[in-house]
């Protein structure tokens, strides 16, 4: 059975067990960055529907709702399939030299108060940035929005699962178009993480209007939240695998 749990912070989680018989979570890929904010028209948006294992599909949309000199803010609104939504504001810094730079995150779920999330390393903060030269070519794909001719980029999990991924800069504000990735944290589950694009917008506007409070760790558990939601990367949530 597998269960998946919303997301809310950006603390990064240990590495998953090689496999015992106690469940563990199975990380899905980050999703990759291909465009500068600083370009990115204000408000624009892009879904995605992002299935996990073969067995269940989210959504996710990711929108850039502020920018300015003191950094742009993208909000990722994470739907699961029982209703529940979850939001993270998270605000990069501007420019081309220190751009990208994550300086604040804050998450709420549902109709909740907003939380701070805890600082996170560089090398775990969502969207990291593409490397030029994983790319492998350029590929035509189809799309619900359209057909497009996207760069084909490889890459690597920490996990050593391959993640291939189309891109095109005319999909803002990440710029991507899909991303296929293998699963190899759990021996005996061989689907991976497929992402595909399925809407895009240009009217996006802040969902997280109320101040944020301090994270609770503590809070989140009386309220019953999934423990899914103190230890995430990034917006797309975990699979735990119950045995």
């Amino acid at each position: 059975m597998l269960v998946f749990g919303a997301c809310a912070t950006t603390a990064a989680p240990p590495p998953p067990p090689v496999h015992t018989e106690d469940p563990f979570a199975v990380w899905p890929p980050r999703m990759p960055a291909a465009m500068e904010l600083d370009m990115v028209p204000l408000g624009r948006w892009a879904e995605y529907e992002e299935t996990y294992l073969g067995a269940v599909t989210i959504k996710e949309r990711v929108a850039l709702v502020a920018k300015g000199s003191e950094g742009n803010t993208l909000e990722t609104t994470t739907e699961m399939p029982g209703g529940t939504k979850t939001v993270f504001a998270t605000v990069f810094t501007a420019g081309k030299e220190e751009g990208g730079q994550v300086t604040s995150n804050v998450f709420q779920v549902g109709d909740d108060d907003p939380m701070e999330s805890p600082p996170t390393a560089p090398s775990q903060a969502p969207y990291p940035r593409l490397d030029p030269r994983t790319l492998v070519g350029v590929d035509t794909i189809s799309t619900r929005v359209g057909s497009f001719r996207a760069r084909h980029y490889r890459d690597r999990t920490q996990y050593g699962e391959q993640v291939d991924f189309w891109i095109d800069d005319t999909v803002g504000p990440l710029g991507l178009i899909k991303l296929e990735a293998e699963q190899k944290q759990h021996p005996t589950i061989h689907a991976g993480f497929k992402f595909e694009l399925v809407a895009t917008g240009g009217s996006a506007i802040a969902q997280i209007t109320r101040p944020a409070v301090p994270f609770d760790p503590s809070l989140l558990k009386k309220r019953g939240l999934p423990w899914t939601r103190e230890a995430r990367v990034g917006p797309q949530p975990p699979a735990k695998v119950v045995q």
